[in-house]
Order: structure tokens, then sequence, then C-alpha cells
């Protein structure tokens, strides 16, 4: 489709006005110029473009200038796969700031490369990148700026030879959501293992997983770190979901922490093998952490925003109480059977009721009854604004269960006094990593019967709060006589 541009007459009349700071009259004759609401909010919010005279697309970022160069540029790379090419010469053409871009990156380009970890369907490197990504464009050496060396991931996608274009479109999702304040890990480009021929996705380097996090400083984080990084990763699924997008593998192994120990949301669209094709019905297989995955997923479902509202859901229940979900059982059939009949995590290290609260909705049997990722963000943003004051609901339900938890036994601690880590055991057929799920005849999605105290795996602290609805909840002082207990 053409895009919409200024043309030059318009220009002429509003080339001299300061678009951020608009008299009434220039702002009703910018509405009667620029009728087109994306145009005109990119004059409005960016200013015009120096070279063409058109609104930028971002800070300093004209889509129009800069995807000529890269135009110009595409007789120079080549990945040997027309595919590869063409999905990298599409998403250059269409960035629409520098975070959006991505490269054909040639493997000797690193340096230092060291093997980090291994998943479902890559295995992970770290590595210096020599040149480091694009910044801007300098017009006096007519050639692109770039950060200089840095650390970066390199994901090798196994068995990737015959990677399909399909994957790219879920490759896709991961630069759209790119945003410079965001809280999503970036993807710089693609490069290619030299000696097995596989692909590899070139990312921002975190210090490591949310799960690696928390088994080394448990212990140490109070409730408003813990809060601080729910929420954190809230917006990033908001961020997710505002561009009509859904994640699709939403686990902790996915969630990354930085040096100052702030959550990222990670592999956006890789939560499948790399030569994965539509099938000729058009449904696709599950791939996933089965602990992670809504019930109505793993009986063959949709992937829909609310199944990625569940994963969080137990994302927030293990930031909260630090263990892994179901990490003393096998993630087999009978725990997909039994996750769908209503069992969820459970642990003996008390929440407060509000965050259960909270949590309880997130993983609903029923997907209409979740939150959205919007709401879930405004909440917790709103219980971290008032978490250390004293007279509020939050802090008083945070001093109780503080209490009850200093108490429990050394299972959740190590029994080094000084020592931050999580000690427990993990079963050995308990699987955290993305894979192939293939469950049959699984029962209707239920909750737990809330009637029966003895076959409610959660307790009476679930059957009493899965009935309420956190977005409703009047987290006012006030109003306390609703968790006296």
């Amino acid at each position: 489709m053409e895009e919409i541009k200024l043309n030059d007459d318009v220009f002429e009349q509003i080339k001299d006005f300061i678009s951020w700071r608009l008299t009434k009259e220039q702002e009703s004759l910018i509405n009667k110029l620029i009728p087109n609401e994306e145009l005109k909010n990119r004059y409005l919010k960016y200013g015009f473009c120096e070279e063409c005279k058109q609104p930028e697309s971002y800070y300093n970022w004209c889509y129009f200038c800069k995807s000529k160069l890269f135009k110009q540029n595409f007789k120079n790379w080549t990945s040997g796969n027309y595919d590869v090419d063409k999905f990298i010469q599409e998403i250059q053409i269409k960035a629409k700031n520098k975070d959006q871009i991505l490269e054909w990156i040639e493997y000797d380009r690193f340096e230092n490369v060291e093997y980090l970890a291994k998943g479902g369907f890559g295995t992970t490197f770290k590595a210096i990148w020599k040149d480091g990504h694009i910044s801007d464009w300098n017009c006096n050496d007519n050639q692109w700026n770039r950060s200089g060396e840095e650390a970066v991931a390199l994901k090798c996608l196994h068995n990737s030879q015959g990677i399909t274009i399909e994957f790219f479109r879920e490759v896709e999702s991961n630069i759209i959501v790119s945003e410079s304040d965001g809280c999503i890990v970036r993807c710089f480009g693609i490069s290619k293992d030299p000696k097995t021929n596989n692909f590899m996705m070139v990312m921002e380097l975190k210090h490591s997983s949310l799960r690696q996090y928390l088994n080394d400083n448990f212990t140490l984080l109070n409730w408003e770190q813990k809060l601080l990084n729910i929420g954190r990763i809230a917006y990033g699924l908001q961020v997710i979901h505002d561009k009509e997008l859904i994640h699709r593998d939403f686990h902790c192994g996915n969630i990354l922490s930085d040096q100052f120990n702030e959550t990222f949301i990670a592999d956006l669209g890789l939560c499948q093998p790399a030569n994965t094709e539509l099938s000729r019905s058009g449904n696709k297989e599950i791939f996933g952490v089965l602990p992670y995955v809504a019930p109505e997923v793993l009986r063959g479902k949709e992937y829909t925003q609310a199944s990625d509202i569940y994963g969080f859901g137990i994302i927030a229940y293990e930031i909260c109480t630090g263990l892994p979900p179901y990490h003393d059982v096998a993630h087999d059939e009978f725990l997909a059977m039994k996750i769908c009949q209503g069992l969820r995590p459970k642990s003996n290290y008390e929440i407060p009721q509000l965050i259960i609260d909270i949590i309880n909705q997130c993983w609903d049997a029923e997907p209409s009854k979740r939150p959205k990722a919007k709401e879930l963000y405004k909440v917790l943003w709103n219980l971290n604004l008032i978490v250390i004051n004293e007279d509020t609901i939050i802090y008083k339900q945070i001093e109780k269960v503080n209490e009850i938890n200093k108490k429990l036994p050394s299972m959740t601690q190590s029994s080094l006094p000084s020592n931050s880590k999580l000690s427990y055991a993990t079963h050995p057929q308990a699987v955290y990593t993305s894979r192939h799920l293939d469950f049959k005849n699984l029962p209707e999605p239920s909750n737990a019967n809330v009637n029966n105290c003895n076959s409610n795996p959660f307790g009476m602290e679930y059957s009493e709060s899965v009935r309420m609805d956190f977005t409703k909840l009047d987290i006012n002082p006030k109003d306390e006589s609703n968790y006296d207990n």
C-alpha cells in the first residue's frame, strides 16, 4: 500500500511551527491540513525530517530516509538464504526507529564466543560483537554510526538449515515491540554458525534468567522488590498485547534480569523449532513449558492473550515464593490432567492476600475471567506506590506474612545464614525448557472445588480468594475489613 505523505504546499504552510508548542490557531490549521491521524500524531510528537520534509517516525529517525539507505546496501550482503535475506530487508525498510533494525551479521564479527545454556529448541552463547549495533547515520562519513564493541547473546537455532518463513513471521513479533523504553529483550540481527550452518539470533545480553536470579537472591528480596519485578513484567506484557500480539511461551526462563535486577521479557516468537511449518489443516502443534501453559491450550486450543496471562500468574507466584512451579513432581500427562482439573502451584510460603487475589484471577480456568495485561499493570503500579506506607492494607498484610515466613523451616534457605541461595530438590522429570506437548483426552478445564477443603490443592487461602475480582478491590486503608483474617 502506498505510504501517505504530506505534499509540499502543506509543508510550506506549517514548516515554521514548533510542533510541540502550537497556538490554538496553529492546532486548528494542523487539524485541517493533516486529516490523517497517524501522520498528524507523528508530526506533533517528532516534528519534521530535515531531509525529506516528512514527519519523522521517531525521535531523530525518519524511516522514509533510512529505508533508502538500507536499500542501497542490499547488494553488499547476503545470508545465502533467499527467505532470510528477504525477511531482513523487509524489516529494515519498515523500521520506525533504531530499535527495530534487524541486520545480517557475519559470524566473523564475533569474538570470545562462550557457551551459556541449552534450551528446548536452541543453544545460547555469549560473545563480543566487534562492531556493535547501529545508532544513527553519519552524513559526513556516509556510513552508519555504531555503538562499538558490546556483549551479546547468540541463540543458535537447532536444525535451522531449513528455516521456514513461518518461523520468521513469529520472530517479527519481537521486532514490532522493540521500543527504547520497553521491557523487551531486543533482537539485533541474524547470523549463521559456519560449522553447523544453523542460524543464530543476535540478542541483547542480560545478566541471567529470572530463575537463576531467584535461586541466587530470593532470601534477600523484600516485597517491594518482588512487586517491582512483577509489575515490570506486567508492563512488558502490556506492550506486547497492545500491539495485538501473543508471546506463546511465557515462562520464567524467558524472563531475564540485568545487573540492576530489572526484568525483561525475551524469546517472543521463538517458542517453536525453526523448521516448523503449518500443517495442511492450519493447526499448529503445542510447544511450551508445561507448568506455565494454560489448561485450554493443553487441550489443543489456540494460544491467546489470556493464555499469556495464565503464564504471568504462574511467574508472579514463582517470584513471590521463590520456587519453580511443580518442582517436586514429574511434568507428564498426569500433571497436565491435574492442571486441567484445577491444580495450581502451592507453597507454605505465605503471600499477602492482595497479591494472591491477583494471581488467582490470572490462573482462572476460564480464560474470559482472567484480567487484561493493562489492568494488571495498573493495579500492580498502584500497589508499588503505597507498599511502604504503614497505613495501607498491603503494608499490614506484608508485615503479617513476614512474621509467618520467618518461622518456616530452612527448606527455602541455605543452611548457611550468609548464603542467599535457595535450596530445593527438583524432580528428575521436571522439565523447564520448551518442548513439544502432546496430551490426549484431557478433561475440560475447571477451578478446584472451593467448597471442599480436602480436595483443594491450594488450601483455604485459595478457596477464599478465588471468588474475588481484584480489579474491583479498594486498596485504600479504610477498607481493611476485607482482609482481617
